[in-house]
C-alpha cells in the first residue's frame, strides 16, 4: 500500500517572503520513473509530476482533461478520436500525437511483469493482444488500433465499446513518450536528470534509493500557474522519523506517520484527510505457484478467512475512523449499479463472517488441529502499519492451528518477489488510479493479466469476460459483484483486511494542494504562506 510524506522547507534569504520549494517525503524507494513501468504509490507520486496525459482525475475521482484538447466517440462506441494541446517536452519539442502512439505501443508489450499497466489495453485495443503474444516492436504494430492522424490527432480503436474507456487513459502506459528517449524494452533512461518530460516540473538530480530533486519546468503548457520552483522528494521508510520531523519543523507535510500523528493532532487544522480515498488491504494467498499445497485447498484459504477479526485489527491501529474494516476486494468510494458498489455487496451480504469456531472446524476438515499445526509464510515490509497488522494476524491465525512466520523485505523488492509469485502469502494494497471495478480492482486477476499464475478459475474468468463484452451497466455491475463474491468468498483468494484513509499532517500554511482519491498529488499549484 503506497504511503508517502510531503515537507517544505523556507527559503533563504529573509523576511516574510513565502518559500518556493516543497520537500516531500517518500515512505520508499523510487523502484522506476517510467510511466508504463512504475506500480508503486511513491514512484508514481513523482511520475505525476513530471509526465502528463490525456486526463487526470480530480479530488472526486472525475474526469479532467490535461493535455487533451478535445475528443469524440464513434456511433458505435468503438473509435475514440483525441486532438491534443499546444504543449512541448522540456527541451522545447512539441508534443505530438506520434508521442502517444509510440507510448501507448511500447507500454503494450514492455514484459510479462507489466501486466496490471498493460491488461485494459491489451484487452479493448484491436490487435494490442496478438501485438502482446508475438513480442511485437512498435514498428511492426501496423494492426494495433492506435494510429496517428496527424501532429495535433490520433485515434484509437477498440474491439468492442467499452463504457468506461476515456476513465482507463488517466493511467500511465496512454502516457506519451518520444521514441528517441524511451527505449522499448528499457527503463534506465527515465532515472537520469537530463530526460525530457512534459509536465510541470523536471528532474534535477535522481537517487532512487534517496532523494529526487524537481525544478519547475517553464516549457510547460501551463506553466505561468505553476507556483512552486522546486520540489524535493526524500526517502523516508520510517513513519516515527516523520512524525518526529514534522515535530521539529522539519517536515510541513506528512502524509505516513505514527499514530501518534493522530492522536496528538485530532482536531487541530493540522491533521489533513484525503476523504474518499479509495484503497484496499488485503491477504494475498497464492494458491498455485508455491511448494505450499496446503494453500490450494479452499478449507484452509476460507478458515483464513473467517479467522480474521477485523474490528480487532482497527482497535490495535487505533487511528479512529481512519481505518476500517474492509470484506471485499473492491472498497467503499466506487460506484455501483445504483449505489456503492462495496455497500451493495455488503448489504446483499456477500462476505464472509468472523467465526473462529466454524474456521477450526474446516482447519480440521482440512487435516490439521493442534497437534498438527500448518506453518504458512506472510511476506510484508517493515513500515510500522504493514508490520502490526502482521503481528496481529500471526495472533488471529494461532486460534485455528496456523504458525504465520512474518517474512519482512524491503520495500525495493517486495514487489518485484510477490509480483513474480515468490510468496506463500503477503500483504497487499491497491490504491484506485481509475474509479471503475473492473479497472482497478477485479480484472488484474485475469489469467492474461497475472505475471505468474497464483491462482486459475475459470468461472471467475468466465465472468469478467462477460463483463467486458457487457454495454448495459446494470447488468455489467451485476457480472461484477459475482466475480468479486467468486473470488472472496466462494474460493477465499484474497481475504480483505481494511481500507484506511492515510493519517496525514500538514502546515496551515501549505495552500493549493491538489489531490485524487488515490492519494496522488499534484504540486504545481501550492503556495506556502
Amino acid at each position: 500500500m503506497g504511503i508517502s510524506v510531503l515537507s517544505l522547507s523556507a527559503c533563504g534569504g529573509g523576511g516574510e517572503e513565502s518559500s518556493k520549494e516543497l520537500k516531500v517525503a517518500l515512505g520508499g524507494q523510487i523502484t522506476s520513473l517510467d510511466p508504463a513501468r512504475a506500480d508503486d504509490t511513491y514512484s508514481m507520486i513523482v511520475i505525476q509530476n513530471m509526465y502528463r496525459t490525456l486526463f487526470k482525475l480530480d479530488k472526486d475521482g472525475n474526469l479532467v482533461k490535461d493535455l487533451c484538447e478535445d475528443y469524440k466517440v464513434s456511433e458505435d462506441g468503438k473509435t475514440y478520436t483525441f486532438t491534443i494541446k499546444d504543449a512541448k517536452w522540456s527541451d522545447g519539442e512539441a508534443v505530438k500525437a506520434d508521442d502517444f502512439v509510440y507510448g501507448i505501443k511500447r507500454g503494450l508489450t514492455y514484459g510479462a511483469d507489466n501486466a496490471y499497466n498493460a491488461q485494459d489495453g491489451r484487452k479493448y485495443i484491436v490487435g494490442a493482444q496478438k501485438a502482446f503474444d508475438k513480442d511485437m516492436k512498435v514498428k511492426d504494430m501496423k494492426d494495433v488500433g492506435v494510429k496517428k492522424v496527424d501532429d495535433k490527432t490520433f485515434t484509437v480503436e477498440l474491439i468492442q465499446p467499452v463504457l468506461y474507456f476515456d476513465k482507463l487513459m488517466t493511467q500511465g502506459i496512454y502516457t506519451p513518450l518520444r521514441s528517441d528517449i524511451a527505449k522499448e524494452k528499457d527503463s534506465e533512461w527515465s532515472l537520469s536528470a537530463d530526460v525530457p518530460v512534459n509536465g510541470p516540473f523536471k528532474a534535477e538530480s535522481v537517487n532512487p534509493a534517496d532523494a529526487v530533486d524537481l525544478v519547475k519546468n517553464t516549457d510547460y503548457y501551463d506553466a505561468e500557474k505553476t507556483t512552486l520552483e522546486k520540489l524535493h522528494f526524500k526517502v523516508m521508510e520510517d513513519s516515527v522519523s516523520q512524525y518526529q520531523g514534522y515535530e521539529a519543523g522539519e517536515i510541513d507535510f506528512a502524509t505516513y506517520v505514527a499514530n501518534e500523528g493522530y492522536t496528538n493532532y485530532k482536531g487541530k487544522d493540522d491533521l489533513y484527510r484525503v476523504d474518499p480515498y479509495v484503497s484496499n488491504y488485503f491477504i494475498d494467498i497464492n494458491s498455485l505457484s508455491t511448494d505450499n499445497k496446503a494453500l490450494q485447498d479452499v478449507n484452509v484459504r476460507k478458515a483464513m478467512a473467517m479467522a480474521v477479526d477485523r474490528d480487532g485489527i482497527v482497535k490495535v491501529l487505533d487511528t479512529g475512523d481512519y481505518v476500517t474494516p474492509l470484506f471485499g476486494l473492491v472498497p467503499h468510494g466506487i460506484q455501483g449499479e445504483k449505489e456503492d458498489f462495496r455497500k451493495e455487496a455488503d448489504d446483499a451480504g456477500d462476505y464472509i463472517k468472523y467465526d473462529v469456531k466454524g474456521a477450526q472446524e474446516l482447519m480440521k476438515k482440512a487435516g490439521y488441529s493442534d497437534s498438527k499445526k500448518l506453518t504458512i509464510k506472510y511476506k510484508t515490509t517493515g513500515q510500522q502499519v504493514n508490520m502490526d497488522i502482521a503481528q496481529i494476524l500471526q495472533e488471529q491465525f494461532k486460534k485455528i492451528y496456523i504458525d504465520l512466520k512474518i517474512d519482512q523485505v524491503e520495500q525495493g523488492v517486495f514487489y518485484t518477489q510477490v509480483d513474480g509469485g515468490q510468496f506463500e502469502t503477503s500483504r497487499y494494497g491497491l490504491s484506485a488510479t481509475t474509479l471503475d471495478p473492473a479497472a482497478a480492482y477485479l480484472g488484474m486477476w485475469q489469467k492474461e493479466s497475472q505475471p505468474v499464475l497464483i491462482f486459475d478459475d475459470a468461472e471467475y474468468e468466465d465472468l469478467m469476460a462477460k463483463a467486458a463484452l457487457e454495454t448495459d451497466a446494470a447488468k455489467r455491475m451485476q457480472l461484477l459483484h459475482d466475480a468479486e463474491k467468486r473470488m472472496i468468498v466462494e474460493q477465499a483468494y484474497f481475504i480483505p483486511l481494511v481500507t484506511n484513509t492515510q493519517v496525514m499532517l500538514k502546515k496551515p500554511s501549505v495552500k493549493g494542494l491538489e489531490r485524487t482519491p488515490a492519494a496522488m498529488f499534484y504540486f504545481e499549484h501550492v503556495t506556502i504562506e
